[in-house]
Formats: C-alpha cells, sequence, structure tokens
C-alpha cells in the first residue's frame, strides 16, 4: 500500500515539473487518454472531459508565453480502493509573464488552494482520470494568464 501511495505522489510531482520544466512528454504521462478537467472554481466553465493529448498541445502553447512558472504541490491525502485512488493535494501555482515595459506589479499571478484528483492504475501505472482545480486565493494579476493565452492564439493564427 505504501508503494502505491508513493506512486501516486509521484504522479502529482511529476504533473508540477512536468508544467514548470515544460516537459510536455512527462506532463501527458500523468493522465489517461480521455480526462474528466473540472477548473469551474478558477474558470467558472462546467467540468469537460477532453483528450489528454489536445490539452498537452494548448497547455505547451500557453505555457511558451510564461516566461517562468513555478507549482508546489503538497500535504498529499491518499486513499487507494483497489485499482482507483483519490488525492487531495495542496497548491501553489506561481506564473510570470514579460512586459514591456516591465511592470512588476502586472507581471505575476499566483494561485493558491487544493488538487482532489481521482486516479486509476493502468499498465503503465497510475494516471490522473479526472482532475478538479479548487481554487481559495490569488495574488496578482489574473491578466497574466489572459495575456499568455491571447499571445499564443495570435501566434496559432499566424500559421
Amino acid at each position: 500500500m505504501l508503494e502505491h501511495r508513493s506512486d501516486i505522489v509521484d504522479v502529482l510531482s511529476n504533473y508540477a515539473t512536468g508544467l514548470d520544466a515544460r516537459d510536455w512528454t512527462l506532463w501527458r504521462s500523468v493522465f489517461i487518454d480521455e480526462v474528466l478537467f473540472d477548473l469551474s472554481s478558477w474558470t467558472q466553465q462546467e467540468p469537460r472531459r477532453l483528450n489528454a493529448d489536445r490539452v498537452v498541445k494548448a497547455q505547451a502553447r500557453m505555457f511558451a508565453e510564461l516566461s517562468v512558472t513555478q507549482h508546489f504541490i503538497t500535504n498529499h491525502r491518499v486513499t487507494i480502493d483497489g485499482d482507483r485512488a483519490r488525492c487531495l493535494a495542496h497548491m501553489r501555482a506561481e506564473h510570470w509573464i514579460e512586459v514591456d515595459p516591465p511592470k512588476p506589479e502586472t507581471a505575476r499571478y499566483t494561485m493558491f488552494g487544493y488538487y482532489d484528483d481521482k486516479l486509476v492504475r493502468t499498465e503503465q501505472g497510475w494516471k490522473i482520470a479526472e482532475m478538479q482545480l479548487n481554487v481559495t486565493q490569488t495574488e496578482g494579476d489574473r491578466w497574466v494568464m489572459d495575456e499568455a493565452t491571447r499571445r499564443a492564439q495570435a501566434k496559432r493564427k499566424l500559421r
């Protein structure tokens, strides 16, 4: 049981590391093919089941516009029931973007809260099947995320 708990904590660590290192192969490896993403606490949109490959490509485009990020996931509370598991974990996600002229007061956005993830055991190990982000507090300017998305979409239209 401890081995499974350790493997599940590693999945969430790889989630954070993959984002910050822009290692999209690593980040993709934490998900099954179709994942239920619930970001409603932040986006106010209904949870949606999405193709993980498409999500990774979209995140890669948007994160390319951020100058640096740092994601912390800690205080893991893992429950395992056969080939299914749940992991509740605290999170803090820092995001910075380059602006010209530099404006330190608007170049950073931080999200605080917790993940409530459901995982399944596959032949390749534990994978996230449902990801729920619960944002409880923010600091900085949400414009950072909106601007990164806008820049990514503008570049995509140029192709």
